[in-house]
């Protein structure tokens, strides 16, 4: 009974230890926009937030705290 109890353990063990990133999109889409900006791409007030999709793609934690994010931004 112990031997399974440890086999359980061991086999949930990765579920607990899987941690997301920090959803933090509003500092990249705020870059984005301004970028699209200098580079006369878009107007800003030409863009409407509530139809823009915004996909994390990766997340990386570098440090404690310190993350490295990938984000893919569609503006509509």
């Amino acid at each position: 009974m112990k031997k399974l109890s440890i086999l359980i353990l061991l086999m949930l063990w990765p579920l607990v230890s899987l941690a997301k990133g920090p959803n933090c999109y509003t500092w990249p889409m705020n870059m984005t926009e301004v970028w699209m900006k200098n580079e006369k791409i878009v107007d800003i007030q030409d863009l409407d937030e509530s139809k823009t999709k915004i996909t994390q793609l990766a997340s990386e934690e570098i440090k404690k705290g310190l993350y490295n994010q990938i984000y893919h931004f569609v503006f509509l």
